[in-house]
């Protein structure tokens, strides 16, 4: 990438959202992908200077570089991939932006405030876009269901969805015979759903839940797929030393990355901004930001200074 440097005008109060990809791919002209073709995805090394001029806590969010997120784009890559074949699309018919995973970083961002660069904005305040198309990625797969429920409860055949790194699979409805509909669903959630089952013992018997799981049922078709996840799910007989538990959400969470605090100085008149400096690391190239007050005098400037697969950030 030739242009490294973005910069961010005014600081908002409370979380806002930064698409590091999208920003790179406008200031450079040329797309820009946070997964290789087969799924492994990219992170991002990145400088980060705030120049604050009134007191203020920031703290830096992204995704964890764990072998769980890393692991839920290669799978979900590959069933996006088949979802395409199934359907008789092409690779070529996927369009020419749409042939990796473009996923938002938790279910707060598709409705939040997603900041934009100063030179690419029509109004700087508002953060309004003048140009370019960054489309999220969509799925659509067979809902999960008990015998018929799709026609005798009236539901759709179909359900259509966002892909998020971050949080728990957002249900948008549940019929009575316990069919599951999403307006969103947490990779790394769904990834764990589909590698690991915990048993527990009901009161008239032993029995595994696996119906309801967005990821595994890209791969079924009919209202077979309740039963086929029912025999195929795996026990994990010895437990490691982090939660295994399909609905266990500590894998889910995001990362602390950084935390800087701003206290501008005072000179008898006025006050003196204050620039703090740190480093992240950006898996998919998306964080978040909290900050505690509002500075329309402040920036943050993003020197990217590199690009890896996450897999080669390993401790």
């Amino acid at each position: 990438m030739s242009v490294r440097n973005i910069l961010y005008s005014r600081i908002s109060n409370g979380t806002q959202y930064f698409n590091l990809a999208r920003d790179l791919a406008w200031m450079n002209q040329k797309n820009e992908e946070i997964t290789t073709r087969d799924g492994h995805v990219f992170g991002y090394i990145v400088n980060v200077k705030v120049h604050g001029t009134v007191a203020n806590t920031l703290s830096f969010n992204t995704a964890p570089n764990s072998w769980k997120m890393r692991n839920a784009f290669r799978k979900w890559h590959a069933y996006r991939d088949m979802m395409f074949a199934d359907a008789g699309v092409t690779d070529s018919e996927k369009g020419r932006y749409g042939k990796t995973i473009r996923p938002y970083l938790s279910a707060g961002m598709k409705s939040g405030d997603i900041r934009a660069p100063f030179a690419y904005v029509d109004d700087p305040a508002s953060g309004t876009v003048n140009s370019g198309e960054w489309s999220y990625t969509q799925i659509a797969a067979a809902p999960g269901f008990d015998e018929a429920a799709v026609g005798t409860e009236g539901a759709a055949a179909v359900d259509v969805y966002d892909l998020n790194i971050l949080g728990e699979n957002q249900v948008s409805t549940t019929t009575t015979l316990g069919t599951q509909y999403y307006s969103a669903v947490g990779m790394i959630h769904s990834y764990n759903q589909d590698r690991q089952e915990v048993v527990t013992p009901s009161v008239d018997a032993e029995t595994v839940e696996g119906h309801n799981n967005p990821l595994a049922l890209l791969r079924y078709k009919g209202t077979s797929g309740g039963e086929v996840m029912t025999i195929v799910e795996d026990q994990e007989l010895e437990k490691p030393p982090y939660d295994i538990a399909d609905n266990g959400i500590s894998a889910t969470y995001g990362n602390y990355a950084e935390l800087m605090q701003i206290n501008p100085g005072w000179d008898g008149t006025n006050s003196i901004p204050v620039v703090r400096t740190g480093q992240l690391f950006v898996p998919a190239g998306l964080f978040s930001l909290y900050t505690s007050s509002a500075d329309n005098s402040g920036s943050i400037l993003l020197e990217v200074v590199g690009k890896v697969l996450c897999k080669d950030m390993e401790m």
